[in-house]
């Protein structure tokens, strides 16, 4: 009963609202503005339908067919209409009965004949059928043997995208009094040429809403509107235009239109909707960004190589990296679990990432060169796959963006002390032991003498023997319990030379195997002992910043008898300086990926990438984590790639030791290795080789028997401690051997050892001091970083199984990006020069457009992401150049030109207009009055928790649980209901899931993250209305409205309270006629309801349901 009489209440209410019809219009239908295909229809056809038919169709169905089948052509859209033999192809009144969709799903003919094209594809051409076959306006199709050409350079003369943007001043206009505003001239001079005029000048209150929901998508308080409209002064507006620009809401809500570009979601969608961990962090960046006015080519910078920038930018109060966060937008698409193609995957998800960095950069559709050279614009498929390169030799990451430039000072502080102890522990080792080291033989044989020996008195035995032969007492008493050991009952030094420290193996356990030959083959991936600095990879630096050469000293704190002992082989080795490096906890979502399942950040050792060409072996020695990352997949959950993970425990010897990883299921496929080590335990990686199981290995020994051993020892001493070349292996061992036994060779008490042991502690201390000074908790995010250098193939027609030639990384050659990029790494920082190029005709044009576009609901080029042939042509093109012009040379501000195109008088025009001036201009193309513009569904839900009172407008963090109706259900749906209110934050920190989106932002719009998305669709459905209605969200703020009306007026009359909700809602005052219409109803409802909240509540829920609270005038 009571939902029927808010129902009649609502309906007597909007009788007293008729004055509204007069004042607002409704929108007219996005068809009227566009051609009979949008620019979406026929991307759509260009990247999923031509392709298609091109491999399957073609062969036998087009002008290039040796023997055209059945009379049937299908590479015109007027030719499938047409039909073959057996009549018309399609059949738009029942489109599932088409000739066409019957052939392809076997129920008639059988196309292709040779093999049924899978589901995926028979479902994108039913799609294309219901659209109603979009095709380009085209050329007919050339017969066989008279194919077009691809011609670069006709096609760039021809369009006038391509061309330098021109220096154009305002043109002349006769109505000069208008404005002096050159933006307006530009307006003004078409209007004029048309014979229209501008609206007359919108009101102040129009002003002032226009303005709040434009640059910070909120609406005005009546405060905040008494305030405006009391200033007098002629820079008022300039002067509000200010304060709304240093607002850190215009953050907010300008980051929801980049967002829209960026296919911005926390999710992966497909069959789970696993998250994208951390991906709040990009759009805080974002906000940030907007908020500081970064210059627009740093904000392209950082986007595209914000990782590699030689001074990162700090965020200003906890001096973390800024930069490197913008990378994040790389990797926002969405992912595959388990791909049954992997490459497919790859290069599906590569596609994706192109797509929305040249859309959203430079406005041009370069994916539709993924199978061919684009169709009409100067793009050609050697361009796209140019653009291959940048993502194959680069490397998704949760980067430390907290800790890492802070941890980087420590870790180079780290790097010149161990360079700096290295010579000093050098020399001290020498002065310590080099002494002792002419009477290496004495002490052997006299030792082996007296153990072979039984004496009643040892001591006086051993002193004796040394008095005699003039060695020191206490070091042959060492060597007599040497001999007397395990080690020395072996009675053989040669194996025990060999041992790495700290090992207890005996010599009967080590063999040959365990020490591979000197210097690589062809079968080599990578020799950590003898390599390239570009092709040490990490992530983070607990492997340092270098791997480490054979023979490096290595200090072992935990070892208090022997501290020091030498690296027997080349390696990268983990550094237990970092050894507590922590994450800070994120929130949990839905999170199925076997990678995530163990810490990794900062914690990574990556290998270049290799093709596998057959059984893979590592040489590792330690416990760690090994992941192959084949074709760049990560989203590791299911069987079909288990295989690529893999858990290396040490072994009993903790010895080096060779693991195979069975990788054979992926030959042929690029990969790379990945090694995290196991919390904190050792890890020492020396080798991976393509090779069997047990890659066949050389032992390089000398035989201490005989007196050769004197000369092995002195010969080591020279070539370690005398020379610059980097030691042999035997110099190594035996050096290695001498610092395990220190006893053998120098009294502990001697002045050089005390020398050697003060300098190790001072070096304990040096360390211990630089690892309490580590930031060991960090925030991740995701982010990209550098890999090996790599070039990609040609994909012919797309297929990733038909390969071409190979083609070195470059920018568009349309855009002088001939020169390949040649340097190490991935060459993104160039890439993005490119971009930023003053003399790039793109990138200026294309975000002054946008920023046009927002505050108009149009760009001067309507296709926001579309500037090429199949786009629309700019309105006002001198206008376009202008802006760009200007804000080029102007330092590329995103807020100035804002400010500079709302104090125009074209912004600030009224929305109203004259019927003969609608009828020569009713798409309003020439802007002979301020467009009409229907708020986006997150600006109505902010507006809705602004005016009841509810906002929160605390700012960034981990993103609120989007809340679940009983309608949304399905597999990957979130752990956690989000409350309905969103805990009373802005639209921007609800969550965004692929597979679980706000019904009430899809009714208004908001597009589905999947690519960029610069311009939404303005939709007038039922559902908007419906969602208005009956939405528990808009009824609960009713309720709160209604609340706060009786709390915050409770000295007020009915009459003010209503003029206040109005003011509110509308930025206006009731008219008469509203007024008491709004009075009538409140007596009415309280005779009824004593409930005074609840009827205020009603009154709030009829205003919010007025289309004028949707729109801004």
């Amino acid at each position: 009963m009571k939902h029927i009489l808010r129902i009649i209440s609502v309906l007597l209410l909007l009788v007293g609202f008729v004055s509204f019809s007069t004042r607002a219009e409704e929108p007219k239908s996005q068809a009227d503005s566009v051609p009979l295909f949008s620019a979406q229809q026929l991307e759509f056809f260009e990247k999923s339908i031509r392709p298609l038919l091109a491999e399957h169709c073609y062969q036998c169905h087009s002008g290039k067919a040796k023997r055209l089948e059945g009379g049937l052509r299908l590479d015109s859209r007027d030719l499938i209409l047409k039909g073959g033999d057996s009549g018309p192809s399609v059949e738009f009144k029942k489109p599932h009965a088409s000739l066409l969709l019957e052939a392809i799903r076997y129920e008639s003919f059988e196309m292709p004949p040779d093999t049924r094209l899978k589901k995926e594809q028979i479902g994108l051409l039913t799609h294309w059928v219901e659209m109603g076959l979009p095709w380009p306006n085209e050329e007919p199709p050339v017969e066989s043997g008279n194919a077009e050409i691809f011609d670069l350079k006709k096609r760039r003369a021809e369009h006038w995208v391509w061309q330098p943007i021109q220096d154009v001043s305002p043109p002349k206009v006769k109505n000069k009094s208008w404005s002096h505003h050159p933006v307006d001239h530009f307006i003004l001079a078409r209007l004029e040429e048309k014979n229209l005029r501008p609206s007359h000048a919108a009101d102040k209150r129009t002003i002032i809403r226009r303005l709040y929901y434009d640059l910070i998508g909120l609406p005005p308080t009546p405060e905040q509107i008494h305030s405006y409209l009391n200033d007098k002064s002629e820079n008022a507006t300039e002067k509000l235009v200010d304060q709304l620009l240093a607002s850190p809401q215009f953050g907010e809500r300008w980051a929801r239109h980049w967002l829209d570009l960026m296919r911005y979601a926390e999710s992966r969608g497909h069959e789970f909707d696993n998250d994208a961990p951390n991906a709040y962090q990009y759009r805080d960046y974002v906000i940030r960004a907007l908020n500081a006015d970064l210059s627009y080519d740093q904000f392209v910078t950082e986007h595209i190589a914000g990782d590699l920038v030689e001074h990162p930018r700090l965020h200003p109060d906890k001096q973390f990296n800024e930069s490197v966060l913008a990378t994040a937008f790389w990797y926002l698409g969405e992912w595959v679990h388990s791909p049954v193609d992997i490459r497919k995957d790859e290069t599906d998800r590569f596609d994706n990432a192109i797509d929305v960095m040249t859309k959203s950069f430079i406005g041009m559709t370069v994916s539709c060169a993924r199978c061919h050279d684009h169709k009409f614009d100067a793009i050609s498929t050697k361009d796209y796959y140019a653009l291959y390169g940048y993502l194959q030799s680069s490397n998704y990451h949760q980067v430390r963006f907290e800790s890492m430039l802070h941890n980087q000072k420590i870790a180079h502080q780290a790097e010149q002390l161990y360079q700096q102890k290295q010579k000093i522990l050098k020399t001290k080792i020498k002065n310590a032991f080099a002494g002792q080291m002419k009477n290496f033989l004495a002490y052997y044989q006299t030792a082996d003498l007296l153990v072979r020996q039984s004496s009643s008195n040892v001591d006086q035995e051993i002193n004796r023997q040394a008095s005699a032969k003039k060695l020191n007492a206490s070091i042959l008493k060492h060597w007599i319990l040497f001999l007397q050991s395990n080690q020395g009952k072996e009675n053989s030094l040669t194996t025990t030379l060999f041992m790495d420290s700290g090992s207890k193996a005996s010599p009967a356990q080590f063999n040959s195997k365990t020490h591979p030959k000197s210097g690589s083959d062809d079968r080599t991936i990578i020799d950590y002992g003898n390599c390239d600095l570009k092709d040490f990879i990490t992530d983070g630096f607990t492997f340092g910043l270098a791997p480490q050469p054979r023979g490096t000293l290595v200090l072992d704190p935990s070892n208090q008898h022997n501290p020091l002992s030498l690296l027997l082989e080349g390696a990268a080795k983990r550094d237990s300086l970092w050894d507590d490096i922590a994450d800070t906890p994120s929130p949990k979502m839905n999170q199925k990926n076997k990678l995530r399942s163990f810490p990794r950040s900062g914690r990574t050792l990556r290998t270049p990438t290799f093709e596998v060409r057959g059984p893979v072996s590592y040489r590792v020695k330690g416990s760690c984590w090994v992941y192959a990352c084949v074709d760049s997949h990560r989203m590791l959950f299911g069987p079909l790639h288990g295989s690529t993970l893999k858990k290396v425990s040490a072994n009993a010897q903790h010895q080096p030791q060779w693991i195979t990883h069975d990788l054979s299921r992926y030959k042929g496929h690029r990969i790379h290795l990945e090694f995290t080590p196991l919390e904190k335990e050792p890890l020492e990686v020396y080798q991976v080789k393509h090779a069997a199981p047990h890659p066949e290995q050389s032992l390089t020994s000398v035989s201490l028997k005989t007196v050769k051993v004197q000369k092995a020892f002195e010969t080591a001493f020279e070539e370690y401690f005398d020379s610059d070349q980097q030691p042999s292996s035997q110099t190594v061992s035996l050096i290695n051997w001498v610092l395990i036994h220190p006893e053998l060779f120098s009294e502990s008490g001697s002045k050089e050892r005390q020398a050697l042991s003060k300098e190790i502690e001072e070096y304990k201390k040096q360390r211990e001091q630089l690892k309490h000074s580590i930031q060991t908790k960090s925030q991740t995010a995701m982010a990209i970083m550098d890999g090996s250098t790599e070039n990609d193939h040609v994909l012919i027609r797309g297929s990733h199984q038909n390969l071409g030639p190979v083609i070195k990384r470059r920018f568009l050659e349309a855009l002088d990006g001939k020169s390949p990029v040649n340097n190490s790494g991935s060459g993104r920082l160039q890439l993005a020069q490119a971009i930023n190029d003053p003399a790039n005709p793109l990138t200026h044009r294309v975000i002054v457009n946008r920023i046009w576009a927002h505050l108009f609901s149009r760009g001067i080029v309507p296709s926001v992401d579309n500037f090429g042939v199949l786009g629309e042509r700019p309105s006002h093109p001198e206008l376009l150049d202008f802006l760009a012009l200007k804000f080029l040379r102007e330092g590329r501000s995103i807020k100035q030109m804002i400010k500079y195109i709302v104090l125009t008088k074209t912004y600030q025009q009224s929305s109203q207009t004259t019927l003969d001036v609608s009828e020569v201009d009713p798409k309003n193309i020439y802007l002979h009055k301020m467009p009409l513009k229907r708020l986006e569904g997150e600006a109505i839900r902010d507006a809705l928790l602004e005016i009841s009172g509810r906002i929160d407008l605390k700012m960034y963090g981990p993103s609120i649980p989007i809340h679940l109706t009983k309608f949304m259900d399905g597999r990957g749906k979130p752990p956690k209901n989000g409350p309905l209110d969103g805990n009373g934050r802005r639209s921007i920190y609800i969550q965004v899931r692929r597979n679980f989106l706000s019904p009430m932002m899809l009714a208004y719009d908001t597009p589905s993250p999947f690519s960029t998305m610069g311009r939404r669709n303005v939709s007038n459905v039922p559902a908007q209305a419906l969602i208005m209605m009956n939405d528990p969200f808009v009824i609960q703020q009713s309720g709160l409205w209604g609340e706060r009306v009786t709390k915050q007026l409770k000295q007020q009359t009915t009459d003010d309270r209503i003029r206040w909700m109005y003011e509110s809602a509308l930025s206006r005052l009731p008219t008469s006629e509203e007024l008491s219409a709004a009075r009538q109803f409140i007596i009415a409802r309280t005779k009824q309801n004593s409930n005074s909240a609840l009827v205020w509540a009603e009154l709030g829920h009829v205003i919010f349901n007025l289309k004028e609270f949707i729109y801004v005038f």
